[in-house]
C-alpha cells in the first residue's frame, strides 16, 4: 500500500528506560518523527503547511503496547492517514519488531490550525489531501472520552526551556513524561502500561504555572490525569492503563 510510509530505527541506549525497554514517550517520538516524514514527502509536510500560514496540532493519541522493544533492537515504525473530515484527520501506527511482528499500535487525531488565528483550518481546502486516506486496519479500539481528574490532589510545575517545541509551546511528548513522573517507580518495576491515552485541550507556554493531577479508578488498573493552568482549566487529560 503505497500510503502506508515505513520508518526504521535502532533503539539506542539512551532512548530506553532504567529496564531497557522503550518508554510509552519515546514511542510518541518515534511515531511523530514517522508521521512527520510521512506527511513531507506527500507534500502536506511542516514547511508545505508553513507556506500556507498552517501548522499540524496533536488533538489526540491512544498507544497500546502488547510488547515493549528492548534495547540495541531495530524496529520499524509503519503510519498511515486512517480518515479525513472538516476539521480533524486521523493518522494510524504500528511498530514492528525485528521479526516484522506488530508489537505497539496507535491511533491519534489531528487539526491545522491557522498559524495567526489559532483556529482550526478546513482540511477539505488542503490540495488532494484526501487522496491519502489508506484502508490499513489499525486493530486498536477508537478513542473514548477520558474522565476528569482535576479534583485530585494536585503537584505543581512551571514549563521551563527543555519542555518546549519548535512552536515555543509545551512539547506534546513532554505532557506525557510529566504525567508518567507522577507513578511511583516501583509501579514500573511491577507493573507495565498496556494503554495510554492522552487528549491535548490547550497550548503549554513558557514560564506557565501547571498543577498535574492523578487518581486511580476505582477497582481498576487505570489511572485517570490532568494537566491544568494556573486559573484550573485542563490543558490535557489522560488514561493509562496498567497490567
Amino acid at each position: 500500500m503505497e500510503n502506508v510510509g515505513t520508518y526504521n530505527f535502532v533503539t539506542e541506549s539512551y532512548l530506553v528506560d532504567f529496564q531497557g525497554e522503550v518508554p510509552i514517550p519515546m514511542l510518541g517520538n518515534y511515531m511523530l518523527h514517522a508521521a512527520a516524514a510521512h506527511a513531507e514527502e506527500r507534500g502536506f509536510g511542516y514547511a508545505d503547511m508553513t507556506r500556507h500560514n498552517l501548522a499540524w496540532v496533536l488533538s489526540r493519541i491512544d498507544i497500546q503496547v502488547d510488547e515493549y522493544p528492548r534495547m540495541s533492537e531495530p524496529i520499524a515504525v509503519q503510519t498511515w492517514v486512517e480518515d479525513v473530515n472538516r476539521l480533524f484527520t486521523s493518522r494510524c501506527f504500528a511498530v514492528l519488531d525485528r521479526e516484522g511482528r506488530e508489537i505497539v499500535h496507535a491511533r491519534s487525531v489531528w487539526a491545522a490550525i491557522d498559524l495567526t488565528t489559532r483556529r482550526p483550518s478546513d482540511l477539505m481546502k488542503l490540495d488532494n489531501f484526501m487522496r491519502f486516506i489508506c484502508d490499513k486496519k489499525c486493530p486498536i479500539s477508537k478513542s473514548a472520552k477520558v474522565p476528569h481528574a482535576e479534583d485530585a490532589p494536585a503537584i505543581q510545575y512551571q514549563v521551563k526551556y527543555s519542555d518546549l517545541d519548535i512552536n515555543k509551546h509545551l512539547n506534546s511528548i513532554k505532557y506525557m513524561e510529566h504525567l508518567l513522573d507522577l507513578f511511583d517507580i516501583e509501579k514500573f518495576r511491577k507493573q507495565k502500561i498496556r494503554r495510554f491515552e492522552i487528549l491535548y485541550l490547550a497550548e503549554g507556554k513558557y514560564g506557565m504555572n501547571l498543577s498535574l493531577h492523578l487518581k486511580r479508578q476505582e477497582d481498576t488498573e487505570q489511572y485517570i490525569a490532568a494537566i491544568c493552568d494556573d486559573t484550573g482549566k485542563a490543558i490535557c487529560r489522560a488514561a493509562i492503563t496498567w497490567e
